[in-house]
């Protein structure tokens, strides 16, 4: 994966230090909008993904020295529906180990829940068809997951997160500055208030 930029957390602007980031909830949701703009047709049938059941797995980027790392890994099962003028079929399928070394995914367990007269056809649809066009769109989904970082408004944000961050520090070291400062002053000031009671009693 190339280096993007703005990955680091806030407190690890320049993405230098190791750091594990998660980036499992918008794989998710770039994978599920993904699979639902998915249709095929095949002669009078109509095959598209309805919705997308569950997404079980996650996804991180590790970083370190400037350099970072995507790595995810799921498993999904989506539910399909099948439509040409006088049928309808509707099922099950799973797309099994979408993952960020290869684009090698299988589909697997295609169900249909009744049998009609498509039931069949829709299967082997999803088999080749829609196993194609899934390929096509997982083909860029690291690059976007990665941009997510890098969106512009995103990194305008999270530079105004650092400048607030850095600003409060300033104000922490002063502020205890400060107060070092005072410390001092009270405690020379007790040092020669009990010189003096000494300085008294001794020539008492």
């Amino acid at each position: 994966m190339a280096k993007q930029q703005g990955a680091g957390s806030l407190w690890n602007p320049n993405s230098w230090h190791w750091e594990e980031k998660n980036y499992t909830p918008i794989s998710k949701q770039l994978i599920e909008s993904k699979i639902k703009s998915c249709k095929v047709e095949s002669g009078d049938i109509t095959l598209f993904n309805q919705v997308v059941k569950s997404i079980t797995g996650d996804a991180q980027v590790n970083i370190r020295k400037g350099k970072q790392v995507l790595i995810y890994d799921f498993d999904i099962e989506v539910e399909w529906h099948g439509v040409n003028q006088d049928h309808e079929a509707e099922g099950t399928y799973k797309i099994k180990d979408l993952n960020s070394l290869d684009n090698e995914f299988e589909i697997i367990h295609i169900s249909c829940n009744t049998k009609t007269a498509i039931s069949d056809k829709c299967k082997d649809l999803i088999k080749k068809d829609m196993f194609k066009k899934l390929k096509e769109v997982f083909v860029t989904l690291m690059q976007e997951i990665g941009q997510y970082e890098s969106d512009p408004e995103k990194l305008k944000k999270d530079q105004e997160a650092r400048k607030l961050a850095e600003e409060q520090v300033r104000l922490a070291k002063e502020q205890n500055g400060e107060l070092k400062e005072k410390i001092f002053y009270e405690q020379k000031l007790k040092e020669q208030q009990m010189k003096e009671e000494f300085s008294q009693f001794a020539q008492k």
